[in-house]
């Protein structure tokens, strides 16, 4: 026998809200048949939280009272012949005795195209229910709710009726239906995630799901999963709670909300509705935070560091003052300014490259215990696991052992990198290609990395003749006695020589790109994939087979590229013409989180990724270093592949 099934007939046993002949304080009105104060009263209520079973305990609570309950949805004979034909345009008066309690049921206003002229038709036929001394209850939605207000006058607040959630005694009636297991299921979900206890239907729905698998007892968390599942799958909650419930001005609210809290300022709305409606579980998880990620690069640990303060007094005296200014670098800065953004730190950072300014030991200690206190900065987020990776790591030409360009393996110029920085996941440049890691997925944020290492070949020796003499230099020192000490002088020696470091992503590994449903995608590199808007005249300055690497991006459906080396913001959008895809792929460079060397204010790319469903919207802004502070810049937003670019006022609107 099955105990709980959501989406069952009433029956007044199982009501949980109306038992024992008692009558909730808040639905007294309409059992008692009260007379409005306006043209009816309205109970409103989103789809799924209990509308019609509310309706037929109104009316099994009346007993003998005079009751009729019409569903509007119903063939319009039907209606006609309950003698309610006016509330649908039919003309002549309603055949109703007086003090009869009419529950208006599935109004279904914006259906078919119709929204105001429903409405209209609605409120003549409520009038002429008033007139024959009626008492109407409307059993409306947000969006029905918000067709009618307008139509209504002054006193139709005063109608308003909003079904508290349920309280403790209600879900243990509930409960009591399976006494030997529900009852700790009902705990376990009041400590863990009390968001499903909130309606009749839900809590039916999560006690349903753990008599079908009992395994679920015990696991809320697995539990809420799979009923989120269950309710967008086979009851249509999101279609029917949140598209068709709900008025346009309620789902911009909601989405404003989000935005307005991770940091990107909107125009300012909802309130106390839009505040219980967002508590509901299903729309949590359908609509999250916004999930924020730091683009970090070029951070030159061991480099030279631009001063946030310009001490020229380098007497005792003039270092205390410096302190108290706020002397170090933007690079230190930093990590003060993430542990100050509290609940707007980001949830994820990727750092593209020349994590060090040279691969020694020593900056190496210096980079990864930047890297580990960040981590400990980061905020957490829903649609993020407890063992995902949260700093995400690629290499640059700076990073490369350029003393190890000669080894006849390619790949051990970039054993240093893995080695020091193995605890974060990078492009693992020291394995053959069909080895490396490429994507970092996060399967409920719906998001892939793509970690691609464009310093592939970097320090190679400018000219032939310099790869012989460094060849030479290598057999002349390899009989030494000191050989740690003559190590430390080749590496010495080797740095004078002229290098280039070309970027390149191996083809191997555009191979293997591909697009996947469900997911965004962004990639990291180093190395710049188009001219960014200044000029450095050099060889191999960008990446070499960057036509190539595009191709492959947009054909994996790749939304956004990141990538540093360059010290400069650049953001840029392009779309092959000729590939019959449409693909728009969208390509940020990062300023230099704390270099010396670069033309303009250090800083770093904030990636505000926000989740609808399936679907997401992002929004880029540079965030500058400007006189001790850290200042957003102007943001620009788009969908991903999409061609235009978003305007911020339209970051609310409905997708088509």
């Amino acid at each position: 026998m099955n105990h709980f099934r959501p989406s069952q007939a009433y029956s007044a046993e199982l009501d949980v809200r109306f038992t024992g002949g008692e009558v909730p304080g808040w639905a007294r009105p309409l059992v008692e048949g009260r007379a409005p104060n306006s043209l009816a009263w309205f109970v409103v209520l989103p789809r799924r939280a209990g509308k019609t079973w509310l309706a037929q305990a109104v009316e099994h609570a009346r007993a003998g009272d005079p009751t009729l309950r019409v569903d509007l949805r119903a063939h319009a004979a039907t209606v006609r012949r309950l003698g309610l034909g006016c509330l649908i345009g039919t003309r002549g008066a309603p055949r109703v005795h007086p003090s009869t309690v009419v529950l208006v049921d599935e109004p279904a206003l914006a259906q078919g195209g119709q929204g105001q002229e429903a409405a209209r038709v609605l409120v003549d036929g409520l009038a002429r229910l008033r007139e024959a001394e009626a008492v109407p209850v409307v059993l409306a939605t947000p969006a029905e709710h918000a067709l009618l207000g307008p139509l209504l006058g002054v006193d139709f607040p005063k109608d308003v009726l909003r079904p508290p959630l349920l309280d403790e005694a209600e879900c243990a009636r509930m409960a009591a239906r399976a006494p030997d297991w529900a009852p700790q299921v009902v705990a376990r979900l009041q400590a863990a995630d009390p968001a499903w206890l909130q309606t009749p239907f839900l809590l039916e729905l999560t006690l349903q799901m753990c008599e079908s698998d009992p395994a679920l007892r015990a696991d809320p968390a697995t539990l809420t999963r799979a009923a989120y599942e269950e309710a967008i799958t086979r009851h249509a909650y999101i279609d029917q709670w949140f598209h068709n419930g709900l008025a346009t001005r309620h789902r911009a609210a909601l989405r404003e909300q989000r935005w307005r809290e991770a940091g990107l300022p909107q125009r300012a709305g909802g309130g106390a509705d839009v505040d219980r409606l967002r508590a509901d579980p299903v729309l949590v998880r359908h609509l999250p935070e916004v999930l924020r990620v730091h683009h970090v690069s070029d951070l030159h640990h061991g480099g030279d560091l631009r001063a946030n303060v310009d001490a020229k007094d380098t007497t005792e005296a003039g270092r205390r003052l410096a302190e108290l200014a706020g002397a170090g670098s933007p690079l230190a800065s930093y990590l003060d300014h993430v542990r100050g953004l509290g609940a707007r730190a980001p949830h994820l950072v990727i750092a593209t490259g020349d994590l060090v300014n040279r691969p020694t030991d020593a900056f190496g200690r210096q980079a990864l215990d930047w890297l580990r206190e960040l981590g400990t900065c980061l905020a957490d987020h829903p649609d993020l696991r407890a063992d995902d990776p949260r700093v995400l790591l690629v290499g640059g030409n700076h990073d490369v052992s350029w003393e190890r360009c000669l080894d006849p393996d390619p790949a051990a110029r970039h054993e240093w990198f893995a080695r020091v920085f193995r605890e974060y996941p990078h492009p693992d440049l020291d394995r053959p290609d069909k080895d490396r890691r490429l994507y970092v997925a996060y399967p409920e944020a719906g998001l892939r990395v793509a970690l691609l290492g464009s310093a592939e070949s970097g320090g190679e020796p400018a000219r032939d003749q310099d790869r012989r003499l460094l060849h030479e230099i290598r057999e002349e020192f390899a009989h030494a006695v000191d050989e740690d000490e003559d190590e430390d002088e080749i590496c010495s020696l080797i740095q004078d020589f002229e290098r280039v470091d070309p970027g390149v992503v191996a083809r191997g590994v555009l191979d293997r790109l591909t697009a996947e449903a469900g997911y965004t995608t962004f990639a990291a590199l180093h190395h710049p994939l188009s001219p960014v808007p200044s000029v450095e005249v050099s060889p191999y300055s960008g990446v070499v087979n960057a036509g190539q690497v595009k191709w492959a991006l947009a054909a994996a459906e790749t939304s956004l590229v990141l990538h540093g080396h360059t010290h400069l913001a650049f953001l840029a959008a392009e779309r092959f013409l000729n590939g019959g895809r449409g693909w728009t792929t969208r390509i940020a460079g990062a300023p230099a989180l704390g270099s010396l060397h670069t033309d303009e204010q250090n800083g770093y790319n904030e990636l505000l990724l926000a989740r609808e469903g399936n679907g997401h919207t992002i929004v880029l802004r540079t965030v500058r270093f400007t006189g001790g502070q850290w200042l957003p810049q102007s943001p620009a937003a788009f969908h991903p592949g999409a061609p235009d670019e978003l305007p911020l006022e339209r970051l609310t609107d409905d997708r088509s």
